[in-house]
């Protein structure tokens, strides 16, 4: 069954934030597309997973998509991980297109293009096996029995073709690497490997409950990531039609002065947007600011229909921005 669910990472809502309120030539623009472009890759390699573990038994694994735990010295992001009663396994997922060559020598992933570019990357077996590691640490400071740990690399892109430098090693390379379509047939084969049952089902609850407490969101401030000034965002409310930032109020309504467009709610992507790049509690003056409005009296009437929390009074009070994004 699935523990803790796979959803959209928030880093890729901050950058569609960011990319509505940052000019087209801005500076930064391009690099930050680059790196949401690798970012969204990676998250669509990990959904490459979920047909084909959907024909695992539901009562006999404990799945837990994107797991950040901490080893006592070093955070570790985990795409995958599986928990049953007799091992457990860590699933690294690379979604990379092309030919992909693993060197074992200089322990490298080689990525050659339709265009017979070479691109090196770092090897995700290392990747993989410090987080074999890494939980064993991790296991063992809470006191859980030694339980296997099976490292495993997933290609998401079945177009991509895997190759070994040395093919010698191409036996070795396949236990480790594989496409993602023939994983059930890989848990299967690890399960003739583990027969002996180490957890209870007390202790296999336990366990599960226990990742589920110690997982650590990362925090990702996209601004201070590429280093752009808050003053570099465009501010205002964003037309739902025309996509200017030509919003105003009119007798209780949002009205594009571009387009006529008229909208009750386009204040609610503004505070989303402020909430991904900004921050989680804002003021009267910065909503003022962000959103471009000019009664006080509309900006806390409009706080206070958001905002259940309120930190701080009367000049120094803050209201607390709470959103869903999945």
């Amino acid at each position: 069954m699935i523990i803790k669910k796979r959803t959209k990472p928030i880093k890729l809502f901050k950058f569609e934030a960011l990319f509505r309120r940052l000019d087209l030539d801005h500076p930064k623009r391009q690099i930050a597309s680059e790196t949401y472009a690798k970012n969204i890759a990676g998250y669509r390699g990990e959904r490459s997973l979920d047909f084909p573990l959907s024909f695992l038994p539901e009562q006999k694994y404990h799945i837990f998509h994107d797991l950040r735990l901490y080893d006592g010295a070093h955070y570790f992001q985990i795409d995958c991980l599986l928990l049953s009663s007799n091992f457990m396994i860590i699933i690294e997922v690379k979604n990379i297109t092309g030919t992909l060559i693993f060197d074992s020598t200089f322990n490298q992933l080689i990525r050659i293009n339709d265009n017979k570019d070479e691109r090196a990357f770092s090897s995700p077996i290392i990747q993989v096996n410090r987080h074999v590691e890494q939980l064993q640490k991790w296991l063992a400071f809470y006191k859980y029995p030694s339980i296997p740990i099976e490292p495993l690399v997933i290609i998401g892109n079945d177009k991509s073709v895997i190759k070994s430098t040395e093919k010698e090693k191409s036996h070795t390379l396949s236990q480790f690497v594989l496409p993602f379509y023939v994983l059930p047939e890989k848990i299967k084969e690890l399960e003739v490997r583990h027969t002996n049952h180490l957890l209870t089902k007390e202790s296999h609850h336990n366990l599960s409950l226990q990742l589920q407490l110690q997982h650590h969101p990362l925090k990702f401030n996209i601004l201070q990531h590429f280093q752009i000034s808050e003053s570099d965002l465009i501010k205002g409310i964003q037309c739902t039609n025309c996509k200017l930032y030509s919003m105003h109020r009119t007798f209780g309504t949002w009205a594009c002065s571009r387009c006529m467009t008229t909208s009750k709610d386009a204040h609610i992507q503004a505070l989303h947007d402020y909430y991904l790049l900004i921050g989680n509690t804002i003021n009267n003056r910065q909503m003022n600011d962000f959103l471009h409005i000019n009664s006080p009296h509309i900006t806390k009437h409009l706080l206070n229909s958001l905002c259940s929390k309120t930190i701080g009074t009367n000049k120094g009070r803050k209201y607390e921005l709470t959103f869903n994004f999945e």
